[in-house]
């Protein structure tokens, strides 16, 4: 019952982590989105969808080591996974952030 209780932990931040790469990968076209849908300032829209993206990269891994009784292993690659790709892909996001900023 625990190691399976502990599978759906790890999905859940195999999930948060896809999330925060859509958002960060897609984050013009979510202003673009907002802000022909909702109104919504372009690049109000991007800095939110921005800002999230690095969130999601950074409290899923906190909130894993601080609650979770998880596998070192487990610990370890999604770790390894998440700094890899959450790096490149927050660096991206601010590049475009501060492009579109002037």
């Amino acid at each position: 019952m625990a190691r399976e209780k502990n599978k759906t932990r790890l999905l859940q931040l195999y999930a948060s982590m896809f999330l925060a790469i859509v958002l960060g990968v897609y984050a013009q076209d979510i202003a673009y989105f907002l802000h022909n849908n909702l109104t919504i300032p372009l690049l109000l829209g991007l800095t939110l969808a921005t800002i999230l993206s690095i969130l999601l990269f950074l409290i899923p891994p906190i909130l894993l080591s601080k609650l979770c009784k998880v596998g070192k292993k487990e610990i370890k690659i999604y770790l390894g996974i998440n700094t890899l790709i959450g790096v490149v892909i927050s660096l991206f996001s601010l590049i475009v952030l501060a492009a579109w900023w002037g």
